[in-house]
This record gives structure tokens, C-alpha cells and sequence, in this order.
């Protein structure tokens, strides 16, 4: 008796079978992708936005020597080399020491670039002409808006 036995294998059509743990094994790969995507999603979103609050902040600067130089009765036109190319979003209106003059457009700036810190403001309100009527410094939180008056010590 002889027996054939061919030099390359017979492709076998059982299947191997997956292991028990391979559904949650993909699943779980799933949910760890899915985590990653949202981390990596709330990255981008915060980075974006403090990259455009450091943009809009830094391009509200108005120089105090700048600020000094400006003189009431001056055109908006005169002023626009001087003024930066942006106005403050959130304008500190409620510690203004003095209110607005009436029907007057006033536009606020910054004082220094810091980020993340209260900085003192510069207010600059112009008529309907675009003459500069009033310039007001707001000063940060925490500074007192009046000078201090040390009564009791001079008793």
C-alpha cells in the first residue's frame, strides 16, 4: 500500500473560532477611541479659545504715553493711527469713575497687554462730529476709585 502525500497543504476550511473576550475587546477599543476623539475635541476648542482671547486682549492695547498724548477736541480720523485696531469686548462701564457724556460713542481700551489679570482701562468717548469730548482711566479691580483719606491719623 502506498499513500500520496502532497507537498504543499490543503487549505483547511475550518474557521478558527474568536475567543470568548474578542466582542468586548473591540468594544472597548471603541470606547477608548471615542474618549480620546472628545478629549482630543475639548483640547482644540479650549486652546482656540484662549488663543483668541490672548489675540483679542494683546490687539486692545493702547500705550498709556499714547494715551497722554491725546488731546480733547481731537478727530477720530486724527486719532486713528494712534487708537489700536480693536476695542475691549467687555468693557468695565461699572467702575467708571464718572458716567459718559450724553449722546456720546465711547470706545474702551486696555492699558497693558497681561493676560489673565485686571489692568487698568482707558475710555475714550467722541460726539456725533468724531471729536474726542472726554478720556477716562477705569482703574483695575481692587484700586480704589477714590484717593484714600486717612482722617483718623491726622487727629
Amino acid at each position: 500500500m502506498r499513500a500520496y502525500v502532497p507537498e504543499q497543504g490543503v487549505a483547511s476550511a475550518v474557521r478558527p473560532v474568536p475567543a470568548p473576550y474578542a466582542p468586548y475587546t473591540r468594544a472597548r477599543r471603541r470606547v477608548v477611541l471615542a474618549l480620546a476623539a472628545a478629549v482630543a475635541a475639548g483640547v482644540v476648542l479650549v486652546g482656540g479659545g484662549f488663543a483668541w482671547y490672548a489675540y483679542t486682549e494683546t490687539h486692545s492695547v493702547l500705550p498709556p504715553a499714547a494715551y497722554a498724548q491725546l488731546r480733547l477736541g481731537a478727530s477720530d480720523g486724527d486719532l486713528a493711527h494712534v487708537l489700536p485696531d480693536r476695542s475691549v469686548r467687555d468693557a468695565p462701564v461699572d467702575r467708571a469713575p464718572v458716567p459718559p457724556p450724553e449722546g456720546s460713542d465711547c470706545r474702551y481700551y486696555r492699558a497693558s497687554g497681561e493676560l489673565l489679570v485686571s489692568v487698568d482701562h482707558f475710555r475714550l468717548c467722541f460726539d456725533d462730529e468724531g471729536q474726542l469730548v472726554a478720556k477716562d482711566v477705569i482703574p483695575r479691580v481692587g484700586l480704589s476709585q477714590h484717593p484714600p483719606t486717612d482722617e483718623e491719623f491726622v487727629r
